[in-house]
């Protein structure tokens, strides 16, 4: 099985959003070894990045050090822990004022973004310790606590669901995960064809692995497409486009808890890349996307999702 060339994928790209890619890692990335330094500054460089928006509140690690939470605040007894992007080394939660601003004002309640630490200075499994202590913290606060996030944030949210179950920790009460980042093996077909996609490609996804296990092996925690047992969990929504290099291990991991009897809506959009929505919000496959996310994390909030599998081959 040979990787499509990146003329190929972009003759299947849908033309909405073909074009809208300038800003973004692939083409600014230099031929030759990848490092996360360098990806960092080329992330620093090209990015557009909201002034700070949210309210900033810390909360102390054991060791002294502090974990930032910030939030848009709102009177209502549930809220979202959203979890930010990057492979596990890009990104901060600030980054993310706009759109965490935004889930806020459209639904009304109360949304905490994690800065939760990055490799490969810290690897798993402190990123997600760190997701897991903002959960703990929210959880004695709120009535209800949702968990989203996108990419390697969605895969977080999928691991904090694993990890809260088999801790019996606090109860999340859906778990949204935009085209999330879930198998470190790369064995899926699109993990093999895709290599050359906009956004998110073959080197990149290789270095945010490396950086993200470190000297250490993947357990379910880290690469929750891992887990063998997916009963017990929350009501799960799951999205990604057909040419995201994620593709398959989000579409087989979205059949997988369906099968294990846990509630899951899963959405597969044609001609899309990864965070097509980000790239051109006005795209018809940008709205749709968008206003299934809200309705279902409406749902949520309300405890009104559904008991079935609703668009799981959608």
């Amino acid at each position: 099985m040979h990787a499509m060339s990146e003329s190929e994928v972009a003759a299947r790209l849908d033309p909405e959003l073909a074009g809208t890619f300038g800003t973004t890692l692939p083409p600014h990335l230099p031929v030759g070894e990848l490092t996360v330094a360098l990806v960092r500054e080329i992330d620093e460089r090209i990015s557009v990045r909201p002034g700070a928006t949210a309210e900033s509140t810390t909360i102390e690690r054991s060791d002294g050090s502090a974990l930032e939470l910030r939030f848009h605040h709102k009177p209502s007894p549930h809220v979202i822990l959203w979890i930010h992007g990057g492979g596990m080394f890009l990104g901060a939660a600030r980054y993310d004022d706009a759109l965490t601003g935004e889930l806020a004002e459209t639904l009304g309640v109360s949304v905490a973004s994690v800065d939760y630490r990055l490799a490969p200075e810290h690897p798993h499994p402190e990123p997600l310790e760190d997701c897991y202590m903002a959960l703990e913290w929210l959880s004695v606060r709120y009535d209800r606590v949702i968990v989203a996030g996108g990419s390697a944030g969605g895969g977080l949210a999928l691991a904090l669901a694993l990890l809260a179950r088999d801790r019996s920790g606090p109860a999340i009460a859906g778990v949204q995960a935009w085209y999330p980042m879930l198998d470190d093996r790369s064995d899926q077909p699109s993990a093999t064809l895709l290599t050359h996609t906009e956004v998110w490609n073959g080197r990149l996804h290789h270095l945010a692995w490396s950086a993200y296990l470190g000297a250490g092996r993947a357990d379910e925690y880290a690469a929750p497409a891992r887990a063998t047992d997916l009963g017990g969990l929350p009501p799960t929504f799951i999205d990604v486009g057909e040419l995201d290099i994620f593709h398959d291990e989000d579409a087989d991991y979205a059949a997988r808890l369906a099968a294990a009897g846990v509630p899951v809506e899963f959405h597969d959009y044609p001609k899309a890349v990864h965070a097509f929505e980000a790239m051109n919000p006005d795209a018809a496959v940008s709205r749709t996307a968008t206003a299934r996310r809200i309705a279902w994390l409406s749902a949520a909030l309300n405890d009104s999702t559904p008991p079935a599998t609703e668009g799981a081959a959608q």
